[in-house]
């Protein structure tokens, strides 16, 4: 079983106690089971290691209650935690303007954000790259929205505009990796 950061299992759990309904967040937190809500406790520490089994049971739960089709909450995850995690660990891209540092960088920082298999950045020009991740876990599907927009929406903050993320395979629809072709314009 591989093990996922704290910071992944609290984006979701900070995007369902912001929405305007206060109860979706207890009503989440109840649709868990009693060893899921043992172990993130009364709080989620960002860096820590959790299983990544927890991630996928609290997103289920979510998926449960929010009445909302299951691509749109996740990635209105992705671009909620894009843009909180972007000052804090890529200000100098976003300062600078740079898509193509940000996603470079994500190599750097991919073990200390999210910890789950491993990520590869190749640059195709100025304005575009190829991303592959490669997991050790059985992936689901709402990870992978999170992912895409959060890398979309990473994106868009460090300048890039009009981009599009096209999906080339995906694990959790039986691809052997999950590889996207990413561009945009300046």
């Amino acid at each position: 079983m591989s093990d996922i950061r704290g910071l992944m299992i609290h984006s979701r759990l900070d995007y369902v106690e912001n929405l305007p309904e206060k109860k979706h967040y207890q009503q989440v937190l109840r649709h868990l089971s009693e060893g899921v809500r043992q172990n993130i406790g009364e709080q989620v520490f960002l860096t820590n290691l959790y299983p990544f089994h927890l991630l996928k049971e609290v997103d289920i739960a979510i998926g449960k209650i929010l009445n909302a089709p299951l691509e749109s909450i996740f990635r209105d995850i992705g671009k909620r935690s894009a843009s909180l995690i972007m000052e804090q660990y890529f200000f100098n891209y976003v300062q600078a303007q740079n898509p193509q540092g940000f996603l470079s960088q994500i190599e750097k920082l991919y073990p200390y954000l999210c910890n789950l298999g491993q990520y590869y950045y190749q640059k195709s020009d100025q304005q575009s790259a190829r991303l592959k991740f490669i997991y050790d876990e059985d992936i689901h599907k709402p990870y992978c929205w999170f992912i895409q927009t959060f890398l979309q929406t990473g994106i868009e903050i460090c300048g890039g505009q009009n981009v599009t993320l096209i999906e080339i395979q995906c694990e959790a629809d039986d691809g052997e990796s999950c590889m996207y072709e990413v561009s945009w314009n300046k």
